[in-house]
Protein backbone atom coordinates (compact mmCIF):
# COMPACT_ATOMS: atom_id res chain seq x y z
CA UNK A 1 0.00 0.00 0.00
CA UNK A 2 1.59 3.26 -0.48
CA UNK A 3 1.63 5.40 3.00
CA UNK A 4 2.77 8.58 1.53
CA UNK A 5 4.33 10.65 -1.61
CA UNK A 6 6.19 13.52 -2.27
CA UNK A 7 7.32 15.67 -5.53
CA UNK A 8 9.09 18.66 -5.65
CA UNK A 9 10.03 20.52 -9.25
CA UNK A 10 7.82 18.69 -11.49
CA UNK A 11 5.91 20.87 -14.16
CA UNK A 12 3.76 22.72 -12.15
CA UNK A 13 4.81 21.57 -8.85
CA UNK A 14 7.08 23.69 -7.30
CA UNK A 15 7.90 23.44 -3.63
CA UNK A 16 7.31 19.93 -2.38
CA UNK A 17 3.41 18.59 -2.43
CA UNK A 18 3.09 15.46 0.06
CA UNK A 19 -0.03 13.56 -0.35
CA UNK A 20 -0.20 11.69 2.81
CA UNK A 21 -2.26 8.57 3.31
CA UNK A 22 -2.10 7.57 6.97
CA UNK A 23 -5.72 7.52 8.48
CA UNK A 24 -6.14 10.78 10.83
CA UNK A 25 -5.87 9.21 14.50
CA UNK A 26 -9.04 10.90 15.94
CA UNK A 27 -11.24 10.54 12.86
CA UNK A 28 -13.91 7.49 13.64
CA UNK A 29 -16.16 7.34 10.63
CA UNK A 30 -16.08 4.43 8.41
CA UNK A 31 -13.44 2.48 9.76
CA UNK A 32 -13.49 0.08 6.92
CA UNK A 33 -11.79 1.95 4.99
CA UNK A 34 -8.98 2.02 7.28
CA UNK A 35 -6.19 -0.76 7.00
CA UNK A 36 -3.25 -2.41 9.08
CA UNK A 37 -1.38 -3.61 6.21
CA UNK A 38 1.61 -4.98 8.69
CA UNK A 39 1.15 -7.94 10.73
CA UNK A 40 1.57 -7.17 14.47
CA UNK A 41 1.89 -3.52 13.94
CA UNK A 42 -1.30 -1.42 14.65
CA UNK A 43 0.17 1.73 14.95
CA UNK A 44 0.10 1.99 11.16
CA UNK A 45 -3.08 2.82 9.64
CA UNK A 46 -3.28 3.64 5.72
CA UNK A 47 -6.25 4.42 3.90
CA UNK A 48 -8.13 2.66 1.16
CA UNK A 49 -8.46 5.83 -1.58
CA UNK A 50 -7.83 9.32 -1.63
CA UNK A 51 -10.41 11.46 -4.30
CA UNK A 52 -7.93 14.60 -5.05
CA UNK A 53 -10.46 17.72 -6.39
CA UNK A 54 -9.26 21.13 -8.15
CA UNK A 55 -10.05 23.64 -10.89
CA UNK A 56 -8.90 22.79 -14.23
CA UNK A 57 -5.10 23.55 -14.60
CA UNK A 58 -4.27 23.34 -10.87
CA UNK A 59 -2.21 20.24 -11.53
CA UNK A 60 -4.27 17.14 -10.08
CA UNK A 61 -3.05 15.50 -12.94
CA UNK A 62 0.71 16.44 -12.89
CA UNK A 63 0.40 14.82 -8.90
CA UNK A 64 -0.57 11.69 -10.95
CA UNK A 65 1.78 12.49 -13.81
CA UNK A 66 4.69 12.42 -11.10
CA UNK A 67 4.12 9.12 -9.85
CA UNK A 68 4.06 7.86 -13.07
CA UNK A 69 7.13 9.40 -13.96
CA UNK A 70 9.17 8.41 -10.76
CA UNK A 71 7.41 4.89 -11.19
CA UNK A 72 8.57 4.25 -15.25
CA UNK A 73 12.44 5.76 -14.55
CA UNK A 74 12.89 3.15 -11.25
CA UNK A 75 11.42 0.03 -13.69
CA UNK A 76 13.56 1.28 -16.58
CA UNK A 77 10.55 2.08 -18.76
CA UNK A 78 11.86 5.06 -19.13
CA UNK A 79 15.10 7.10 -19.14
CA UNK A 80 16.02 10.33 -16.89
CA UNK A 81 16.62 12.08 -20.67
CA UNK A 82 13.23 11.55 -21.37
CA UNK A 83 11.50 14.35 -19.08
CA UNK A 84 13.93 17.03 -19.67
CA UNK A 85 12.56 16.72 -23.10
CA UNK A 86 9.52 17.55 -22.56
CA UNK A 87 7.91 20.97 -22.38
CA UNK A 88 8.21 22.46 -19.07
CA UNK A 89 9.15 20.10 -17.26
CA UNK A 90 10.64 21.81 -14.61
CA UNK A 91 8.22 24.79 -12.73
CA UNK A 92 9.64 27.56 -14.56
CA UNK A 93 6.63 30.29 -13.55
CA UNK A 94 9.25 32.34 -10.72
CA UNK A 95 12.15 32.73 -12.88
CA UNK A 96 13.63 29.66 -11.15
CA UNK A 97 16.08 27.73 -13.46
CA UNK A 98 17.14 25.04 -10.38
CA UNK A 99 16.93 21.86 -12.40
CA UNK A 100 17.34 19.49 -9.43
CA UNK A 101 13.89 17.62 -8.45
CA UNK A 102 12.98 15.09 -5.70
CA UNK A 103 10.73 11.95 -4.87
CA UNK A 104 9.98 10.26 -1.97
CA UNK A 105 7.96 7.02 -1.94
CA UNK A 106 6.81 5.31 1.55
CA UNK A 107 4.91 1.93 1.11
CA UNK A 108 4.30 -1.27 1.99
CA UNK A 109 4.80 -4.67 -0.02
CA UNK A 110 5.14 -8.24 1.19
CA UNK A 111 4.70 -7.38 4.79
CA UNK A 112 7.35 -5.13 4.78
CA UNK A 113 7.32 -1.14 5.57
CA UNK A 114 9.92 0.72 3.02
CA UNK A 115 10.64 4.27 1.78
CA UNK A 116 12.67 5.34 -0.98
CA UNK A 117 13.69 8.78 -1.64
CA UNK A 118 15.91 9.91 -5.05
CA UNK A 119 17.17 13.28 -6.03
CA UNK A 120 17.77 14.11 -9.63
CA UNK A 121 19.32 17.41 -11.69
CA UNK A 122 19.56 17.15 -15.26
CA UNK A 123 20.62 13.71 -16.47
CA UNK A 124 22.53 12.80 -13.54
CA UNK A 125 20.87 11.10 -10.43
CA UNK A 126 22.48 13.03 -7.36
CA UNK A 127 20.95 11.37 -4.42
CA UNK A 128 19.01 7.77 -4.16
CA UNK A 129 18.24 6.09 -0.69
CA UNK A 130 16.51 3.00 0.36
CA UNK A 131 15.04 2.20 3.93
CA UNK A 132 13.54 -0.37 5.69
CA UNK A 133 11.01 0.46 8.15
CA UNK A 134 10.62 -1.59 11.20
CA UNK A 135 8.67 -0.57 13.84
CA UNK A 136 10.32 2.62 15.19
CA UNK A 137 13.73 1.85 13.65
CA UNK A 138 14.66 3.28 10.14
CA UNK A 139 17.36 0.85 8.71
CA UNK A 140 19.23 2.35 5.61
CA UNK A 141 19.33 -0.52 3.21
CA UNK A 142 21.12 1.68 1.06
CA UNK A 143 22.20 5.07 0.28
CA UNK A 144 24.02 6.47 -2.41
CA UNK A 145 25.46 10.36 -3.06
CA UNK A 146 26.51 11.44 -6.23
CA UNK A 147 27.31 15.11 -5.41
CA UNK A 148 30.97 15.70 -6.58
CA UNK A 149 33.33 15.88 -4.23
CA UNK A 150 31.23 13.51 -2.09
CA UNK A 151 30.37 10.83 -4.32
CA UNK A 152 29.79 7.64 -1.79
CA UNK A 153 27.55 4.60 -1.70
CA UNK A 154 26.92 2.26 1.99
CA UNK A 155 24.45 -0.24 3.24
CA UNK A 156 23.77 0.32 6.87
CA UNK A 157 21.25 -2.79 6.45
CA UNK A 158 25.04 -4.92 5.60
CA UNK A 159 27.47 -3.12 7.66
CA UNK A 160 25.72 -2.51 10.73
CA UNK A 161 24.37 -6.31 11.52
CA UNK A 162 20.93 -6.54 10.85
CA UNK A 163 21.18 -9.93 8.52
CA UNK A 164 19.49 -11.46 11.57
CA UNK A 165 22.20 -14.57 12.53
CA UNK A 166 24.98 -14.25 10.09
CA UNK A 167 27.98 -13.21 11.81
CA UNK A 168 30.54 -14.59 9.41
CA UNK A 169 32.55 -11.23 8.50
CA UNK A 170 34.48 -12.55 5.71
CA UNK A 171 31.14 -13.63 3.68
CA UNK A 172 29.97 -9.76 5.17
CA UNK A 173 33.02 -7.97 3.65
CA UNK A 174 32.42 -9.71 0.55
CA UNK A 175 28.92 -8.68 -0.27
CA UNK A 176 30.15 -5.00 0.66
CA UNK A 177 32.95 -4.91 -2.42
CA UNK A 178 30.46 -6.82 -4.10
CA UNK A 179 27.52 -3.97 -3.97
CA UNK A 180 30.18 -0.91 -4.36
CA UNK A 181 31.41 -2.93 -7.29
CA UNK A 182 28.09 -2.64 -8.91
CA UNK A 183 27.55 0.63 -7.25
CA UNK A 184 30.44 1.53 -9.25
CA UNK A 185 29.52 0.49 -12.54
CA UNK A 186 25.61 1.86 -12.28
CA UNK A 187 25.46 4.36 -15.01
CA UNK A 188 25.30 8.17 -13.33
CA UNK A 189 22.04 8.63 -14.92
CA UNK A 190 20.55 5.17 -13.63
CA UNK A 191 18.60 4.64 -10.19
CA UNK A 192 20.40 2.28 -8.26
CA UNK A 193 17.70 0.12 -7.35
CA UNK A 194 16.66 -0.37 -11.27
CA UNK A 195 20.00 -1.17 -12.06
CA UNK A 196 21.08 -3.62 -9.05
CA UNK A 197 17.11 -5.17 -9.49
CA UNK A 198 17.33 -5.83 -12.81
CA UNK A 199 20.93 -7.62 -12.55
CA UNK A 200 19.61 -9.65 -9.99
CA UNK A 201 16.86 -10.64 -11.34
CA UNK A 202 18.83 -11.71 -14.67
CA UNK A 203 20.66 -14.35 -12.60
CA UNK A 204 18.22 -15.23 -10.42
CA UNK A 205 17.71 -18.72 -9.40
CA UNK A 206 15.16 -20.34 -6.60
CA UNK A 207 17.53 -22.98 -5.69
CA UNK A 208 20.68 -20.47 -5.67
CA UNK A 209 18.85 -18.08 -3.18
CA UNK A 210 20.30 -18.87 0.45
CA UNK A 211 18.79 -17.42 3.48
CA UNK A 212 22.41 -17.22 5.38
CA UNK A 213 23.81 -15.10 2.23
CA UNK A 214 24.10 -11.56 3.17
CA UNK A 215 23.83 -10.53 -0.63
CA UNK A 216 21.00 -12.68 -1.28
CA UNK A 217 19.20 -11.07 1.96
CA UNK A 218 20.39 -7.87 0.84
CA UNK A 219 19.02 -8.17 -3.00
CA UNK A 220 15.48 -9.46 -1.68
CA UNK A 221 14.97 -6.41 0.08
CA UNK A 222 15.60 -4.36 -2.77
CA UNK A 223 13.39 -7.04 -5.26
CA UNK A 224 10.55 -5.99 -2.61
CA UNK A 225 10.81 -2.20 -3.14
CA UNK A 226 11.37 -2.92 -6.99
CA UNK A 227 8.17 -5.14 -7.41
CA UNK A 228 5.85 -2.61 -5.00
CA UNK A 229 6.37 -0.09 -8.69
CA UNK A 230 6.49 -2.65 -11.41
CA UNK A 231 3.64 -4.96 -10.20
CA UNK A 232 1.29 -3.10 -7.00
CA UNK A 233 1.49 0.44 -8.30
CA UNK A 234 -0.64 0.99 -11.41
CA UNK A 235 -1.36 4.11 -13.22
CA UNK A 236 -4.75 4.99 -15.34
CA UNK A 237 -4.81 7.70 -17.68
CA UNK A 238 -7.73 9.12 -19.53
CA UNK A 239 -5.87 8.07 -22.45
CA UNK A 240 -4.34 4.60 -21.09
CA UNK A 241 -6.05 1.30 -20.88
CA UNK A 242 -5.52 -0.96 -17.69
CA UNK A 243 -5.75 -4.43 -18.89
CA UNK A 244 -7.25 -7.25 -17.46
CA UNK A 245 -10.77 -8.13 -18.85
CA UNK A 246 -9.90 -10.84 -20.80
CA UNK A 247 -8.04 -13.18 -18.32
CA UNK A 248 -10.94 -12.65 -15.99
CA UNK A 249 -12.95 -13.88 -18.80
CA UNK A 250 -10.48 -16.55 -19.08
CA UNK A 251 -10.52 -17.37 -15.46
CA UNK A 252 -13.89 -18.67 -15.55
CA UNK A 253 -14.50 -16.86 -12.22
CA UNK A 254 -16.30 -13.60 -13.45
CA UNK A 255 -15.20 -11.92 -10.64
CA UNK A 256 -16.34 -8.14 -11.80
CA UNK A 257 -19.28 -9.82 -14.41
CA UNK A 258 -22.03 -8.75 -11.87
CA UNK A 259 -20.84 -5.41 -11.62
CA UNK A 260 -20.69 -4.52 -15.14
CA UNK A 261 -24.06 -6.39 -16.15
CA UNK A 262 -25.61 -4.40 -12.44
CA UNK A 263 -24.22 -0.46 -13.83
CA UNK A 264 -27.28 -0.01 -16.77
CA UNK A 265 -24.68 -0.51 -19.28
CA UNK A 266 -27.00 -2.84 -21.60
CA UNK A 267 -24.61 -5.44 -21.60
CA UNK A 268 -26.10 -8.79 -20.64
CA UNK A 269 -22.88 -11.13 -21.20
CA UNK A 270 -19.44 -10.82 -21.83
CA UNK A 271 -17.57 -13.28 -24.02
CA UNK A 272 -14.08 -13.92 -25.81
CA UNK A 273 -13.91 -14.06 -30.11
CA UNK A 274 -11.18 -15.67 -31.89
CA UNK A 275 -9.38 -13.11 -34.20
CA UNK A 276 -8.17 -14.71 -37.32
CA UNK A 277 -4.29 -15.16 -37.63
CA UNK A 278 -4.24 -13.45 -41.44
CA UNK A 279 -5.25 -10.10 -39.39
CA UNK A 280 -2.11 -9.64 -38.38
CA UNK A 281 1.19 -8.89 -40.02
CA UNK A 282 3.78 -11.53 -39.58
CA UNK A 283 6.38 -9.54 -38.31
CA UNK A 284 3.92 -8.59 -35.47
CA UNK A 285 3.22 -12.38 -34.81
CA UNK A 286 6.80 -13.09 -34.79
CA UNK A 287 6.95 -10.87 -32.18
CA UNK A 288 4.00 -12.25 -30.63
CA UNK A 289 5.70 -15.65 -30.32
CA UNK A 290 8.56 -14.51 -28.85
CA UNK A 291 7.18 -12.58 -25.90
CA UNK A 292 4.83 -15.46 -25.51
CA UNK A 293 8.12 -17.83 -25.15
CA UNK A 294 9.56 -15.31 -23.36
CA UNK A 295 6.80 -15.14 -20.70
CA UNK A 296 5.67 -18.59 -20.85
CA UNK A 297 2.18 -17.54 -20.44
CA UNK A 298 -0.46 -16.50 -22.21
CA UNK A 299 -0.42 -11.79 -22.70
CA UNK A 300 -2.11 -8.98 -23.35
CA UNK A 301 -1.55 -6.34 -26.01
CA UNK A 302 -3.19 -3.50 -27.67
CA UNK A 303 -3.46 -3.75 -31.18
CA UNK A 304 -5.68 -1.08 -32.74
CA UNK A 305 -6.93 0.10 -29.75
CA UNK A 306 -8.25 -3.16 -28.52
CA UNK A 307 -7.14 -5.55 -26.26
CA UNK A 308 -5.96 -9.22 -27.20
CA UNK A 309 -5.05 -11.95 -25.65
CA UNK A 310 -2.20 -14.41 -27.03
CA UNK A 311 -0.95 -17.82 -26.32
CA UNK A 312 -0.22 -20.73 -27.45
CA UNK A 313 -2.30 -23.05 -28.78
CA UNK A 314 -0.72 -26.87 -28.18
CA UNK A 315 -3.02 -28.73 -30.53
CA UNK A 316 -2.75 -26.32 -33.54
CA UNK A 317 1.00 -25.74 -32.70
CA UNK A 318 0.46 -22.40 -33.38
CA UNK A 319 -0.41 -19.12 -31.93
CA UNK A 320 -3.91 -18.22 -30.96
CA UNK A 321 -4.99 -14.57 -30.49
CA UNK A 322 -8.69 -13.96 -28.87
CA UNK A 323 -10.33 -10.51 -28.05
CA UNK A 324 -13.11 -9.40 -26.04
CA UNK A 325 -16.65 -8.65 -27.80
CA UNK A 326 -20.04 -7.84 -25.54
CA UNK A 327 -23.76 -9.08 -25.86
CA UNK A 328 -26.77 -7.21 -25.30
CA UNK A 329 -30.26 -8.12 -25.49
CA UNK A 330 -31.40 -11.15 -27.80
CA UNK A 331 -27.72 -12.72 -28.06
CA UNK A 332 -26.14 -9.01 -30.29
CA UNK A 333 -22.63 -9.55 -29.93
CA UNK A 334 -20.38 -5.66 -30.09
CA UNK A 335 -17.23 -5.05 -30.72
CA UNK A 336 -15.85 -3.42 -27.69
CA UNK A 337 -15.31 -0.30 -29.24
CA UNK A 338 -18.67 0.17 -30.22
CA UNK A 339 -19.93 0.63 -27.00
CA UNK A 340 -19.91 4.05 -25.35
CA UNK A 341 -17.28 5.57 -23.93
CA UNK A 342 -18.32 5.27 -20.35
CA UNK A 343 -18.95 1.77 -21.23
CA UNK A 344 -15.17 1.28 -22.34
CA UNK A 345 -13.95 3.20 -19.31
CA UNK A 346 -16.04 0.69 -17.28
CA UNK A 347 -14.21 -2.15 -18.83
CA UNK A 348 -10.86 -0.60 -17.98
CA UNK A 349 -11.61 0.27 -14.19
CA UNK A 350 -13.65 -2.62 -13.09
CA UNK A 351 -10.56 -5.23 -13.35
CA UNK A 352 -9.61 -2.80 -10.40
CA UNK A 353 -12.47 -4.41 -8.19
CA UNK A 354 -11.38 -7.75 -7.23
CA UNK A 355 -14.09 -8.74 -5.02
CA UNK A 356 -12.22 -11.28 -3.35
CA UNK A 357 -10.06 -13.02 -5.81
CA UNK A 358 -9.03 -16.36 -5.27
CA UNK A 359 -6.04 -16.36 -7.44
CA UNK A 360 -2.90 -17.09 -5.54
CA UNK A 361 -1.26 -15.09 -7.43
CA UNK A 362 -3.16 -11.98 -6.57
CA UNK A 363 -4.09 -13.03 -2.96
CA UNK A 364 -0.51 -12.37 -2.13
CA UNK A 365 -0.36 -8.72 -4.07
CA UNK A 366 -2.10 -5.34 -2.76
CA UNK A 367 -2.84 -3.11 -5.58
CA UNK A 368 -2.42 0.69 -5.52
CA UNK A 369 -4.69 2.26 -8.95
CA UNK A 370 -3.71 5.71 -9.76
CA UNK A 371 -6.42 7.18 -11.75
CA UNK A 372 -6.23 10.46 -13.26
CA UNK A 373 -9.41 12.09 -14.47
CA UNK A 374 -11.52 9.18 -12.70
CA UNK A 375 -15.08 10.30 -13.63
CA UNK A 376 -14.64 10.89 -17.45
CA UNK A 377 -17.45 9.70 -19.17
CA UNK A 378 -19.33 8.04 -16.12
CA UNK A 379 -22.90 8.89 -14.89
CA UNK A 380 -22.40 10.45 -11.45
CA UNK A 381 -24.45 7.62 -9.69
CA UNK A 382 -21.84 4.86 -11.56
CA UNK A 383 -19.08 6.91 -10.34
CA UNK A 384 -20.51 7.00 -6.96
CA UNK A 385 -21.14 3.14 -7.03
CA UNK A 386 -17.71 2.21 -8.14
CA UNK A 387 -16.03 4.12 -5.45
CA UNK A 388 -18.21 2.88 -2.39
CA UNK A 389 -17.71 -0.96 -4.34
CA UNK A 390 -14.03 -0.44 -4.12
CA UNK A 391 -13.97 1.41 -1.03
CA UNK A 392 -15.98 -1.50 0.61
CA UNK A 393 -13.82 -4.32 -0.12
CA UNK A 394 -12.05 -6.43 2.59
CA UNK A 395 -8.49 -5.92 1.43
CA UNK A 396 -5.91 -3.80 1.23
CA UNK A 397 -6.35 -2.21 -2.41
CA UNK A 398 -5.99 0.99 -3.00
CA UNK A 399 -7.78 3.70 -4.89
CA UNK A 400 -5.93 7.29 -5.48
CA UNK A 401 -8.07 9.51 -8.28
CA UNK A 402 -8.56 13.15 -9.18
CA UNK A 403 -12.42 13.86 -10.20
CA UNK A 404 -14.41 16.73 -10.60
CA UNK A 405 -17.78 14.63 -9.63
CA UNK A 406 -18.90 16.81 -6.38
CA UNK A 407 -21.30 13.86 -6.16
CA UNK A 408 -18.67 12.15 -4.12
CA UNK A 409 -18.42 14.53 -1.37
CA UNK A 410 -20.68 12.76 0.79
CA UNK A 411 -19.88 12.42 4.49
CA UNK A 412 -21.17 8.58 3.91
CA UNK A 413 -18.68 7.55 0.73
CA UNK A 414 -15.87 9.24 2.81
CA UNK A 415 -13.65 10.04 5.04
CA UNK A 416 -11.98 13.87 5.68
CA UNK A 417 -8.85 12.17 5.83
CA UNK A 418 -9.63 10.47 1.88
CA UNK A 419 -10.46 14.08 0.40
CA UNK A 420 -7.74 16.37 -1.19
CA UNK A 421 -7.55 19.50 -2.75
CA UNK A 422 -5.42 21.37 -5.32
CA UNK A 423 -5.17 25.08 -5.57
CA UNK A 424 -3.24 27.15 -8.04
CA UNK A 425 -1.27 29.67 -6.46
CA UNK A 426 -0.59 33.03 -7.28
CA UNK A 427 2.96 32.27 -8.75
CA UNK A 428 1.00 29.54 -10.95
CA UNK A 429 2.59 26.55 -8.84
CA UNK A 430 0.44 23.53 -7.30
CA UNK A 431 -0.45 23.07 -3.49
CA UNK A 432 -1.83 20.25 -2.41
CA UNK A 433 -3.98 19.79 0.94
CA UNK A 434 -6.72 17.85 2.88
CA UNK A 435 -10.26 18.34 3.67
CA UNK A 436 -8.65 17.44 7.01
CA UNK A 437 -7.06 20.59 7.74
CA UNK A 438 -10.28 22.24 7.75
CA UNK A 439 -12.13 22.30 11.21
CA UNK A 440 -15.44 22.02 9.73
CA UNK A 441 -18.35 19.84 11.81
CA UNK A 442 -17.85 16.34 11.00
CA UNK A 443 -21.60 16.53 9.90
CA UNK A 444 -21.37 19.48 7.34
CA UNK A 445 -22.75 19.41 3.88
CA UNK A 446 -19.05 19.25 2.62
CA UNK A 447 -20.75 18.85 -1.34
CA UNK A 448 -22.47 22.29 -1.10
CA UNK A 449 -19.49 23.65 0.83
CA UNK A 450 -17.11 22.66 -1.93
CA UNK A 451 -18.83 24.53 -4.61
CA UNK A 452 -19.56 27.51 -2.52
CA UNK A 453 -15.74 27.48 -2.94
CA UNK A 454 -15.17 26.81 1.38
CA UNK A 455 -12.20 24.23 0.56
CA UNK A 456 -10.66 26.11 -2.57
CA UNK A 457 -9.90 23.51 -5.10
CA UNK A 458 -12.56 25.53 -7.43
CA UNK A 459 -12.23 27.77 -10.93
CA UNK A 460 -11.59 31.70 -9.54
CA UNK A 461 -14.41 32.92 -11.86
CA UNK A 462 -17.31 35.24 -10.99
CA UNK A 463 -20.32 34.04 -11.49
CA UNK A 464 -23.48 35.89 -12.74
CA UNK A 465 -26.94 34.66 -13.26
CA UNK A 466 -29.77 36.82 -14.41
Amino acid sequence: MLIYFSAENFRSINDAVELNLKAAPRLRRLKSHVRTPIPNNEKLKVLKGSIIYGANASGKSNIIKAIDYAKRLITGKTELTYCPKLRNSYFALNGNTSNERSFTFEFTFNKRSYAYFFKTKDEKILEEELVLINGQKEIIIFYRNENSGKEKFNSEFIESGYLGNISNKESIAATVAELNFLYKYTPKNTLFLAEASEKFLESFNNKDLRPDNPIDIFFLQLINAFYFFKTSLITIFPETKYSGSLPEIRSGNGRYFDLITKLDTGITDLTEVDVPLSDFSSDLLNDIEEQIKSESDPFTFKYEGVEHLAEFDQDKNQIKITKLATIHNGGVQFEVVDESDGTQRLLDLIPALHNGSESKVESLLDFTYIIDEFDRSLHPIISYSYIENFLNQNNNDQIIATTHEAELLNNELLRRDEVWFTQKENDGSTKLYSLNDYTTRHDKDIHKAYLDGVFGGIPNIVRKFK
